[in-house]
């Protein structure tokens, strides 16, 4: 194994983001360190991958220098439940070499000790996925009483332990377009614990609804009411777009791209079948992976999707966008 390239500081890692961006590299990357989770929710396929060959730490470091050999990008690492492995803050640190990292959890196993171990090894933002304020509503939809009281606590102590000049922590609420009534309370109790919320609809997007009232209008107005809400408005113009028709020009493997649990890269998080790999970020470095990557676009026609990873990366394509989204995403 190579030895590890210096670590970089902070303003060095954002100009190496934004000159991977200028040059047509990916900046963002999707991790999923393990399909293994506590929850039942019934939207998620993690669980039925399998997690008997899931990579050990030196597979994961592999993985990681393959990233690094990329340039800097942003590395949301996700599951199932990442908090599941014992090596995560040793892997954050390792991303935060040379990356912004950020982690996604459903609140089960977090702790104050966890997260101040991941806020003190270099943690970047995370994101607590609850859709509903109520609990019943809540413990219903993961499948798990308690998911709701387990979810807050993980919020409250992700948001006590946050490390100065990291991102506000987030909530992740999956969006239900018909149904916008419980989204202020999800607000409210959100910045109670001085934390953002985003929305993102699920996958596949849901059919078109004829006569369906604006959902990126309500969303605008809650925002100016909210203003942690957190979605950007470029995202919300496209939002209504997307659940009508989809938004065509996906930028997967361009703008981001995906690892899953074994190292296997592919254009996206929803595409993980063997014949859409395009590469193994454990076994292979970033020269070989990269031509591969930047090919998927020329030749994918998906509008399936309207992810906040999707949607927020590439506003970056416009000049307003590229100004202030990088603020955005990495902003304190």
């Amino acid at each position: 194994m190579s030895p590890l390239a210096p670590a970089l500081g902070p303003a060095r890692k954002k100009a190496r983001l934004v000159k991977a961006w200028v040059v047509g590299r990916p900046i963002w990357c999707t991790w999923q360190l393990t399909p293994r989770c506590g929850s039942l929710c019934v939207f998620c396929e993690h669980r039925s991958e399998g997690a008997g060959i899931e990579l050990d730490e030196e597979g994961c470091r592999r993985v990681a220098q393959t990233l690094a050999g990329m340039g800097t990008l942003v590395v949301s690492l996700s599951g199932g439940d990442p908090f599941l492995r014992p090596d995560l803050p040793g892997l954050v640190g390792l991303l935060a070499r040379s990356h912004f990292p950020l982690v996604t959890t459903h609140g089960w196993l977090v702790t104050r000790d966890k997260a101040r171990a991941l806020w003190r090894a270099g943690l970047e933002g995370a994101s607590v996925t609850l859709d509903h304020a109520e609990a019943a509503v809540q413990d219903r939809a993961a499948g798990v009483p308690g998911a709701h009281a387990r979810a807050v606590a993980a919020l409250e102590a992700l948001a006590g332990e946050r490390t100065r000049g990291s991102q506000q922590v987030n909530v992740k609420a999956r969006l239900h377009p018909e149904d916008l009534s419980g989204l202020p309370a999800l607000l409210r109790l959100a910045a109670a614990h001085s934390a953002t919320v985003s929305v993102e609809p699920g996958f596949p997007l849901p059919a078109e609804a004829p006569g369906r009232a604006s959902v990126a209008a309500r969303l605008r107005e809650l925002k100016a009411r909210h203003p942690n809400l957190r979605t950007s408005r470029f995202y919300l113009d496209r939002l209504d777009q997307a659940l009508s028709r989809g938004v065509p020009g996906c930028q997967a493997g361009r703008a981001f791209f995906n690892v899953d649990h074994r190292g296997h890269v592919t254009k996206c998080l929803e595409f993980r079948r063997p014949e859409d790999r395009v590469g193994d970020a454990g076994r292979e470095p970033a020269a070989a992976v990269l031509p591969r990557l930047a090919a998927v676009p020329r030749a994918n026609r998906c509008q399936a999707c309207w992810y906040a990873s999707r949607g927020e990366v590439e506003g970056l394509s416009t000049v307003r966008g590229f100004l202030g989204g990088l603020a955005e995403m990495l902003r304190a």
